[in-house]
């Protein structure tokens, strides 16, 4: 995967206020969202509360009355909302009993939160001050209270539960979305090791049927040719499973091979290269350059008797570096083909780079192919010696 992919799933996907929560007596979840729901339910009922007796009383009067009755709301509703918050972390499978757990929880949570109102109400003495009838007064107000606030707990509790739902589902699907991210760029890059994995073997058993072809006619120059081969391989093996090289070191590649075909060739071929210093530590992926020339030597300029030249050209273009390998052969022939070689080319770039990576093909003139890399400009500090 490229790294426009990776990137990428944010964790903008997690509902800030409802994190999950780990099973067990905590307080994990409890947030702003949870404060907001009792908030919202506290004004509903002191305004339902209050609203019959606006008409008859001053508005500032009837302020102070729904302040009373909203702030004894949001204390209980709070109370209630952290008996929720710990009985949901305790039983976090939904089902019947932490819907069980959840009503019980409502019920004590409520019961305790009007027991601690009644006794600021009445400071303490959970009775009347002349002291008639005061049980009865206290039974009276603890089993209203009692009722009309577990409706008000229920609310608070099915919307917390419905929001949590919604959140872990969320969360479940953003978890989702990171492991197919993952195995797509595991995949990906599996892939790009398959590609790999082919190049290699055919660029080098080509180079070496070239030396066991020579070895039956010219020993001499097969020695010749051998000794260039061990060269070559000194500069390949090293890399040869890395999944990223340099310009420098695949420059010395391709002239590695190009001395081997040179000595099978002679005066039939010819090449340059020419890449800039402060280019050689650029990003080249491993035997592109190398499957390139071969591919010029075997479709362009091999099969003329007059052989041809080969060019290599490296330039840096504002943030992308080119490597041109132009041939003087015969062209685009109908034999010839795109090859192994070329068609892994292309599928390692659309792989690493996406489509920021090309392989781009023209017509030389008055003939010959001009192969064109083309993709990001990036460096590899601490480059080894070539």
């Amino acid at each position: 995967m490229t790294a426009a992919t990776q990137s990428s799933i944010a964790a903008s996907a997690r509902e800030p206020g409802l994190p999950s929560s780990p099973r067990g007596w905590s307080l994990a979840g409890l947030s702003w969202v949870g404060f907001a729901i009792v908030a919202i339910a506290s004004t509903i009922n002191a305004t339902r509360r209050t609203i019959n007796s606006l008409p008859g009383n001053h508005f500032f009067e009837w302020l102070l009355s729904w302040g009373e009755v909203f702030a004894t709301g949001f204390f209980i509703g709070a109370a209630i909302l952290v008996a929720v918050v710990v009985i949901v972390n305790r039983h976090p499978e939904a089902g019947r009993r932490q819907y069980v757990a959840v009503a019980m929880a409502v019920l004590a949570s409520t019961a305790i939160a009007c027991l601690g109102v009644i006794g600021v109400e009445t400071r303490g003495t959970f009775t009347h001050e002349d002291h008639y009838g005061g049980r009865l007064d206290f039974v009276a107000m603890f089993l209203t209270g009692v009722l009309r606030y577990s409706v008000l707990g229920g609310l608070i509790a099915g919307a917390y539960l419905f929001l949590r739902a919604e959140h872990e589902d969320a969360t479940a699907a953003h978890d989702c979305d990171v492991d197919a991210a993952r195995l797509d760029e595991q995949s990906a890059q599996a892939q790009l090791q398959v590609l790999e994995a082919q190049i290699e073997p055919h660029f080098l058993f080509n180079a070496l049927a070239t030396v066991r072809r020579l070895f039956q006619t010219e020993p001499a120059t097969a020695e010749r040719m051998l000794d260039n081969m061990m060269r070559y391989l000194a500069i390949a093996l090293p890399q040869m499973r890395a999944g990223d090289s340099t310009l420098g070191r695949e420059a010395a590649l391709a002239e590695a091979y190009l001395n081997i075909q040179k000595i099978r060739m002679g005066r039939r071929l010819d090449y340059r290269i020419s890449v800039p210093a402060d280019l050689r530590d650029a990003v080249l992926p491993s035997l592109m350059l190398p499957t390139l020339v071969e591919n010029a030597i075997k479709h362009g300029i091999g099969p003329l008797p007059a052989g041809g030249s080969i060019e290599i050209v490296a330039r840096a273009s504002g943030d992308r570096l080119e490597v041109v390998v132009a041939d003087t052969g015969r062209g685009f022939v109908e034999s010839s083909g795109g090859g192994t070689g070329l068609a892994n080319i292309r599928a390692r770039l659309a792989a690493k780079y996406g489509t920021t990576g090309r392989l781009e093909l023209a017509v030389s003139a008055p003939h010959g192919v001009r192969f064109t890399l083309s993709l990001p400009l990036s460096r590899i500090a601490g480059d080894v010696p070539e």
